[in-house]
């Protein structure tokens, strides 16, 4: 999109919605050239616990929605939405745009490895599986399209073939779960759902009309030729996230808590879900608040049920628009931000910092966000605590749970040095939101580009126009301390931990501009190695550049498309390859030129302690296929999955089977189109 990355670039910063173990103890303190918090207007740069209380009556919920309504209205009208927000521009405000998982040892690729080995879908917490559109148990794959799931017989891959496959009219498959002889399928029934309409330069949400829900799906499946449904769970709104963890499903589903009339008026409407067809008022002594009136938006609905069984329960918070889940063992954390009213002069308090009254003096806290902790166990949801910290998350990698602290990473708005910048922080609380103790103003004027716990040490990336990658040690929860800070050229946007203290970044190249201060230039898709070593020292061991301007891959928003084989160390990168030809213009000073699209598919590198070593391509466009000029889509691989000798690629078309040894390819399952 735009050519340029710069100080008043907008990193976009989702309004989350997060679940993590109750127990991250994580505490940070900034170098001491940094300077300290600024708090001007009275205002303070703290985090600060919420009451969390339970509605008592149908009636009391009803007429806290309707008599808080018009404050949720203003924040809707002129909030800056999912992921919004503010920035500045010559100073005035304007409008823009495994860490826990199992060790894997550094090593040369095994030429032994076993034939019942597979890869899992990559995920942050060890033992919270997250759903995916591909899952295997290491001899059959279930994967999904757009409105379908295939059950496919996937090793060994002379017996590759499609043994049953489930049709959903009219939605959208979002995810995929599995356990044995279960399926949950997790889908968005297409109809109404919450909408955005323009108002007065703002953005507006509203709820249309139709039938929009997501579906919880579970499947007996064995006998994977017939699958038979056992259980329904439909929740009427939009989907944010789920998670597998003890055996029980745990979605988290956003649905408006009041609709408009025909006048404007907002009228409170009662939390529902349906069971197999029957369709259930939720009770409001399951409905919980806190003290931000303007935040009452959404009924934040977090279903379990039961893989085992179907068994389903229910509980729901009263929140602002959320994007993000972050899960724990133990606890489910849900982050939404909220944003001042920017323009209305009639005190809005969605604010808890200016109580809605905004001028430039108190402007750097633009934003802060709520997170609410919802506990779980053996399928039973309890809403426990909640509680707000500055700024805003960029996703769930930003949140982490240890040791009994739960600790964040957070973009804000500061006046650094007299002038209004972006700033970075991380803060430490405990289960009840109270803050333990932060680090502030990390990397003034950049922008988070990732973040990543493992332990008790934290990573931080930032980037203007170079990636400085802080190590921020966790040792003293009182008292955290960036041990080192890296400075290397482009930036990650993930970051995959490895033991021996090694860091597999994920994101693009980049080169400061020569003639435009404070601005780099993107490039083509980089690999980094990075080492940590035990005294927070840090280098970068190796990187590995891989095309041209353009290059792309859906790891950079999306750590589910990455694959880590431990027993080889390969990773598997989905991409698309952009390259320069002689037609386009490339000289000295001038903006890089745009590659055009040659080649999609995925590169299978090795990861060694010394750096990488790309080991072959794979693409399901064949050679008389030209990438870039081609109509069909439907080939483009976003998933891989390594099952003995085996690499699987999956597109929405196909899932092609492909020796390790070669690469060449050895069985093709096209999918329901």
């Amino acid at each position: 999109m735009g050519a340029v990355q710069s100080r008043m670039t907008w990193r976009p910063e989702v309004a989350v919605f997060m679940g993590a173990i109750i127990g991250v103890a994580t505490v940070v303190a900034i170098f001491s050239l940094v300077a300290p918090p600024i708090s001007p207007g009275g205002t303070t740069s703290n985090a600060l616990p919420q009451n969390l209380s339970a509605f008592e009556s149908d009636s009391q919920l009803q007429q806290y929605i309707t008599a808080n309504a018009k404050s949720a209205q203003q924040y809707g009208r002129w909030g800056i939405g999912f992921g919004g927000g503010l920035m500045f521009k010559g100073g005035a405000p304007v409008f823009g745009g495994v860490a826990n998982g199992a060790p894997v040892a550094l090593a040369a690729v095994s030429s032994d490895s076993s034939a019942t080995s597979f890869t899992q879908t990559n995920v942050q917490v060890q033992g919270v599986d997250e759903p995916d559109r591909v899952k295997t148990d290491g001899t059959h794959l279930f994967v999904s399209t757009q409105d379908s799931v295939s059950i496919i017989n996937a090793y060994p891959p002379s017996s590759a073939a499609v043994l049953s496959t489930l049709k959903f009219p009219n939605t959208n498959v979002l995810g995929l779960e599995m356990t044995k002889d279960r399926l949950m399928v997790i889908d968005q029934k297409s109809g109404g759902g919450i909408g955005y309409q323009k108002a007065g330069g703002g953005i507006m949400y509203q709820q249309t009309s139709g039938t929009s829900a997501v579906e919880l799906l579970l499947y007996d499946v064995s006998n994977l030729n017939s699958p038979q449904l056992m259980q329904n769970e439909t929740i009427p709104g939009a989907y944010v996230a789920a998670r597998l963890a003890d055996g029980f499903v745990y979605a988290v589903v956003q649905q408006p808590s009041y609709v408009f009339n025909g006048k404007g008026n907002a009228t409170a409407v009662m939390p529902t879900a349906s069971e197999n067809g029957t369709e259930t008022q939720l009770p409001a002594s399951s409905v919980f608040y806190t003290n931000n009136t303007a935040q009452i938006s959404y009924y934040t609905i977090i279903p379990s049920v039961s893989m085992a069984t179907g068994k389903e329960n229910t509980v729901t918070v009263l929140t602002g628009p959320s994007a993000t889940v972050y899960v724990s063992t133990s606890n489910i954390y849900v982050v939404y931000t909220n944003y001042l009213d920017l323009f209305s002069t009639h005190g809005i308090v969605g604010d808890v910092y200016t109580g809605g009254v905004v001028s430039i003096s108190n402007v750097q806290q633009a934003l802060n966000s709520t997170i609410l902790r919802a506990a779980y166990s053996g399928g039973s949801v309890v809403a426990e605590s909640a509680g707000i910290v500055p700024g805003s998350v960029l996703n769930q990698f930003s949140l982490d749970e240890f040791k009994g602290y739960f600790r964040v990473a957070t973009g804000r708005f500061a006046v650094v040095g007299g002038s209004p910048t972006r700033s970075n922080d991380v803060y430490v609380l405990d289960l009840g939101m109270n803050q333990v103790s932060a680090l502030r103003n990390i990397a003034p004027g950049e922008n988070i580009y990732a973040v990543r716990f493992v332990g008790n040490m934290g990573y931080v990336v930032t980037f203007m126009q170079i990636d400085p990658l802080f190590v921020i040690s966790f040792k003293d929860m009182s008292k955290p301390i960036i041990l080192s800070e890296l400075k290397v050229s482009g930036y990650s946007d993930y970051l995959h931990p490895l033991p021996g203290g090694y860091l597999i970044g994920v994101g693009k190249d980049a080169v400061p501009s020569s003639t435009i201060q404070n601005v780099a230039f993107y490039l083509g898709l980089k690999l980094s190695l990075f080492r940590v070593f035990d005294n927070g020292t840090s280098i970068q061991v190796s990187k590995l550049l891989i095309g041209d301007r353009g290059t792309d891959s859906p790891v950079l928003t999306d750590h589910l498309a990455f694959t880590f084989d431990s027993t080889r160390n390969v990773t598997v990168i989905p991409l698309t390859l952009y390259k320069v030809t002689g037609t386009q213009s490339n000289c000295s000073g001038c903006i890089p030129p745009y590659g055009d699209p040659v080649w999609q598919g995925v590169y299978v590198i090795q990861v060694t302690s010394s750096g990488f070593n790309i080991l072959g391509m794979v693409s399901q466009y064949s050679g008389s296929q030209n990438f870039g000029d081609s109509a069909i889509n439907s080939l483009q691989i976003d998933r891989s999955v390594i099952i003995g000798d085996y690499l699987y690629t999956i597109s929405q078309g196909e899932v092609m089977v492909s020796t390790l040894s070669s690469f060449s390819t050895v069985a093709t399952v096209p999918l329901p189109q």
